[in-house]
């Protein structure tokens, strides 16, 4: 994946997050946010001056505890639960000696456009300035109106990216980890299609930076203009874009890449030069993690750009057939089991991983499977058997393994086994099901993941850390 945007994001939220504080820390309104758990993340001098302590001292203390100690009324309380609505209502309180009116607004904070994850409150008290206002509530309402944009603006800003208006990181994971648990309560689909503008140096470096940034606003208009509303666009590093589309299977999403392909290349986003895209897409898969989905459609990405620019490639797993139905699981499965484990972290994901990619591979075969998605299944693979015994040659190699000549030896000859099982592939019209379960059982993980790495496992108990990065 490309580097994050270190100068779009973060001084962005450091700005944002001044910005906010020079608005509301002074504001003669009493401002207040607490988390769901009942403890306060942020309160103003004037809020803190109503129950006299300083107000660098109530964020992680529960209010509650505060309002009780202050002897305050539910009247500045900012309330129960996570409420989904702004509310307004005319309280009094007791303050000191003297009953004092507030118009009070309650609102809620989403992370991104999801659920509540936090509640605030903004009180106005009506008749302190009487003398200067001729209607002090209307005072009240409308210094609550300007304070609540402010606080969406800030909200908004914090998950957008300023060049193009996209959404940011922060905004994609969280709008990602509401999607991945719809679709595990619920069995939706939902997919990523990771979009990466083709020869995007050579804009720069041939026609200059504003060039550059103008084709990269000038993407982002054009694809919002061709997704739906619930899907959104993410840029996620330079010149990568990700588009999540909820409730969208691999199908679907395949189509909805080159519809995004042909569109942004016939835009003439440059006139100096034709400007193309390369799609990954992957449908996400039930108990996978957000980073595993990503990269699996950033491989696919990489596939595109790799055989060619200006083309879709996808990740062949899906778990619904081409007319939407929910495909039934496949009777014959490789089941990762705990006793496989090897007590390295990144040895048993990548184990894990090579699991998954062989149930596709099987699913895939056993269903017969058109043969350009066998194929699909077979390179991915492969190419991850070829990642991964490099990968763990360089581990015993730091370790001291002292097997790890005859133990690369066999990685030899099982690599060679699956590139003469995929050149059948290529030249057969049909793979024997037989022949391929023979390999990735018994051969891949009964002999080897399971049988020959269990035999360096005791080398990794004391790994040094450069083997386990």
């Amino acid at each position: 994946m490309s580097e994050p945007l270190a100068s779009t994001e973060t001084p962005a939220r450091d700005a944002h997050a001044s910005l906010l504080h020079s608005l509301v820390a002074q504001s003669p309104a009493l401002i207040a946010i607490r988390g769901n758990d009942g403890t306060y993340l942020y309160a103003n001098e004037s809020f803190a001056q109503i129950l006299n302590v300083p107000a660098a001292s109530l964020p992680g203390r529960h209010e509650d505890d505060v309002l009780h100690t202050a002897g305050l009324p539910r009247a500045l309380r900012i309330g129960n639960g996570a409420s989904a609505e702004v509310t307004h209502s005319e309280e009094e309180a007791i303050v000191g000696l003297r009953a004092r009116r507030f118009l009070i607004t309650r609102f809620p904070l989403r992370a991104g456009d999801s659920e509540v994850i936090a509640s605030g409150m903004i009180a106005t008290e009506i008749g302190a300035r009487t003398g200067s206002l001729p209607n002090p509530a209307e005072y009240a309402e409308s210094r609550h109106a300007e304070l609540l944009h402010a606080l969406e603006q800030m909200e908004r800003l914090a998950y957008t990216d300023r060049l193009t208006g996209a959404w940011n990181r922060r905004h994609l994971e969280d709008a990602a980890l509401l999607e991945m648990s719809r679709a595990e309560r619920h069995g939706h689909a939902v997919s990523l299609l990771v979009l990466d503008v083709d020869h995007f140096k050579e804009i720069n470096d041939q026609l200059g930076h504003a060039v550059g940034d103008y084709v990269l606003v000038e993407l982002v208009r054009r694809i919002r203009s061709d997704i739906r509303r619930a899907d959104t666009i993410t840029r996620w590093g330079g010149e990568e874009f990700v588009v999540l589309a909820p409730d969208t299977a691999l199908r679907e999403a395949e189509q909805l890449a080159h519809k995004l392909c042909a569109r942004v290349a016939e835009a003439r986003l440059s006139s100096a030069r034709p400007v193309t895209i390369s799609a990954g897409v992957a449908e996400y898969r039930c108990g996978e993690g957000f980073e595993h989905w990503l990269a699996r459609a950033d491989r696919a990405m990489y596939r595109a750009k790799n055989t060619g620019r200006n083309r879709v490639v996808s990740d062949p797993y899906s778990a619904f057939a081409s007319d939407g139905t929910r495909l039934a699981s496949s009777p014959v499965e490789l089941v990762w089991r705990e006793s496989y484990r090897s007590g390295n972290e990144r040895v048993d994901r990548q184990h894990r991983q090579l699991f998954e990619h062989a149930n596709r591979l099987l699913q895939a075969v056993i269903a017969h499977a058109p043969r350009a998605e066998v194929l699909e299944a077979m390179e991915v693979l492969v190419e991850d058997i070829t990642a991964h015994f490099a990968e763990e040659e360089r581990l015993h190699a730091s370790i001291g393994y002292p097997d790890r000549e005859a133990h690369a030896a066999e990685h030899g000859h099982l690599l060679a086994q699956a590139n003469r099982l995929f050149e059948r592939a290529r030249l057969d019209a049909e793979l024997p099901i037989a022949e391929v379960f023979q390999f990735l059982a018994y051969d891949i993980v009964a002999q080897h993941l399971v049988g020959a790495d269990r035999q360096y496992f005791p080398y990794l108990e004391t790994p040094p850390a450069s083997a386990t990065r």
